[in-house]
């Protein structure tokens, strides 16, 4: 049976909130899904508790591979293991609302145009309970919804928030004309770069998306070769991901069926990237000192800990 959303739901070691994720995916209102689950060799109680839920509920297909890949051939992997209309992506630490999917897929159903939708987000803790600080709270991408191409493109260069519309409603036909995830820390931008590329987002105007924040997540890594061993265990030959990011927004320019006017506007966006002088004068120091390519969010999450320790 073919259902018209997939959810893929790439995993490692995510026993300590992987159910309470589960349990908000299948409490979705839409019900016209399937679930795939991807376990990267995980050594807890992951596949214990992904087996259980498979076997109760017929929607769930889990697959295991052998060895840790790295998060990026495990992200890839769920999506290429899909045959649906509409896709999604979904982490194990991560809860949605019951009607981000039913809204998500009207929005898709009725406006050809959108590639991606999204809602807006909130994080929460490892306790599940709301953040307050003004860049946890209302993440919007608004400025994403732009009608013209180079518009949108400039908005996920050089605009802030992120890019929590990953986690998005994405067009399957769309993301098969993209090489998925590049094997470097960063990929989830250029990804969202290339979608802006080839048509519009929408965002629901409401909080239905809770990302989790919490010591165990890739934002708190903090060295280049940590960040680069969790994206992929056999891409060693990939260093410099700022240069890999340049690298990637370029192709994804290239490979874009936008007029030559916009491929222009485009690259003079690149030109505003890179023309940040003082942005490249602090990566470059944090490349020669081997900081990843984030600052990691340790001291925040500690704090976070000591006010909310976990039971």
């Amino acid at each position: 049976m073919t259902h018209k959303v997939t959810i893929g739901l790439p995993v490692y070691n995510g026993e300590a909130f992987i159910k309470e994720s589960l349990d908000s995916l299948l409490a979705q209102t839409y019900s016209d899904f399937e679930l795939i689950i991807s376990d990267n060799a995980s050594t807890d109680h992951t596949e214990a508790i992904c087996r259980e839920y498979a076997a109760n509920d017929s929607r769930i297909s889990y697959h295991r591979v052998d060895e840790n890949l790295g998060a990026v051939p495990n992200f890839n992997r769920v999506f290429e293991l899909s045959n649906s209309q509409y896709f999604k992506w979904a982490a194990a630490d991560d809860v949605c609302a019951p009607n981000f999917l039913a809204r998500c897929v009207d929005i898709l159903d009725n406006n050809p145009s959108v590639v991606w939708c999204h809602s807006r987000s909130t994080h929460i803790d490892a306790k599940g309970n709301e953040l307050s600080d003004v860049d946890a709270v209302n993440v919007s991408y608004a400025a994403r919804q732009a009608s013209k191409s180079h518009e949108r493109f400039r908005a996920v260069l050089l605009g802030a928030g992120g890019c929590l519309d990953t986690y998005g409603l994405i067009r399957s036909e769309v993301i098969r004309k993209t090489p998925l995830f590049l094997p470097f820390y960063g990929a989830e931008k250029v990804f969202i770069a290339e979608l802006a590329l080839r048509g519009q987002y929408q965002e629901i105007n409401e909080i239905l998306f809770y990302p989790r924040v919490h010591s165990g997540g890739a934002g708190n890594l903090q060295t280049e070769v940590e960040q680069q061993a969790y994206m992929s265990t056999r891409s060693g030959s990939y260093k410099f991901p700022r240069l890999q990011m340049l690298k990637g927004y370029l192709q994804a320019i290239l490979r874009s069926d936008i007029s030559v006017k916009e491929k222009s506007q485009c690259l003079l966006v690149i030109s505003r990237y890179l023309l940040q002088v003082e942005k490249w004068k602090r990566i470059l120091v944090r490349t020669l000192s081997g900081a990843g390519i984030k600052g990691g969010n340790v001291d925040r999450i500690q704090q976070l800990e000591k006010q909310n320790p976990l039971s």
